[in-house]
């Protein structure tokens, strides 16, 4: 991906909401993007089109998992950049 089109889906995202978690700190949209995987980032970028937002990344053992939120719906990005968009996810509110 070109240093050009990293910025602009950066600039993207840091537009939009970040959701916090109780547990942690507020992290930007930068932060989050740099825990994602080549793949987990092509697929932020695909459903960021329809206007979902990079919410979450959480580690489970050593796998990397994005959350995205748009409104009330979810999607989730595994490792390979599988998109779901009708995960079981249970966040806190």
């Amino acid at each position: 991906m070109s240093n050009l089109l990293t910025n602009e889906i950066n600039q993207e995202m840091t537009a939009g909401i970040i959701a916090s978690d109780r547990r942690q700190k507020h992290n930007d949209q930068n932060t989050l993007w740099e825990k994602l995987n080549l793949s987990q980032q092509y697929s932020v970028c695909s459903l960021g089109q329809f206007g979902y937002i990079l919410s979450y990344v959480r580690c489970f053992n050593e796998s990397t998992l994005a959350i995205l939120k748009l409104g009330s719906k979810m999607a989730t990005i595994n490792e390979a950049g599988d998109i779901n968009i009708s995960p079981y996810v249970q966040c806190r509110q």
